[in-house]
């Protein structure tokens, strides 16, 4: 299949781009508007952009009905926001907190997940996640415009927290991690099975 990407409609797009670009890592963004209402939702356009200074990337898209949606509203008015990873044993609760809902709605709740109290950043994190970023906005860039545009949100890490259990031999244990990635549509990947690859001159 070869085709001219301007030719097709944005619904053909997405679902090649996301089909394509497998596995993702998923950024379980939890946020806090200026009344004190935290939102948590999950986002899988989520990479590192930057070591010095540490800088960590997300693009959140513009939805169908238009104007931001809540995460990013919130990180243009607090320019904070904490970076979760996702386990396997918090998918489903992950996915619950995927949903259109209400900008007061509190989706830690809906989701049944418990609030960590940050260091450097007003926003909650996700007490059960074994590792946690937390950010303070350094640009948002717009990517177009209307439904399915991205907006480049980076972020530059502050602090970080890691479980225990995560951390051996002055490392990120990846196993310990557990981490699920997306695929396209409602397809989700396990991190479980590794392999390794010296680099040249190493």
């Amino acid at each position: 299949m070869d085709c001219d990407i301007k030719s097709l409609p944005p619904e053909a797009v997405y679902p090649l781009l996301v089909g394509s670009v497998q596995p993702r890592p998923i950024a379980w963004v939890s946020t806090q508007d200026l009344r004190g209402v935290a939102n948590l939702a999950p986002f899988s356009f989520f990479t590192v952009a930057s070591v010095k200074p540490p800088v960590l990337a997300l693009s959140i898209l513009t939805p169908a009905s238009g104007g931001e949606k809540d995460t990013l509203a919130n990180i243009r008015a607090t320019g904070e926001f904490v970076v979760n990873v996702v386990p396997e044993r918090l998918a489903e609760a992950m996915n619950l907190s995927c949903g259109p809902y209400a900008p007061e709605v509190d989706e830690f709740d809906l989701a049944g997940v418990s609030k960590a109290r940050s260091r450097q950043v007003r926003a909650p994190g996700v007490e059960q996640a074994p590792l946690r970023f937390e950010c303070v906005l350094s640009q948002c860039l717009a990517l177009g415009e209307g439904a399915g545009a991205g907006n480049l949100v980076l972020g530059e890490v502050r602090h970080v927290h890691v479980a225990d259990e995560a951390w051996r031999d002055g490392r990120v244990a990846s196993k310990a991690l557990d981490l699920v990635g997306k695929l396209g549509g409602d397809e989700f990947s396990r991190a479980k099975t590794a392999f390794s690859l010296r680099r040249p001159g190493a």
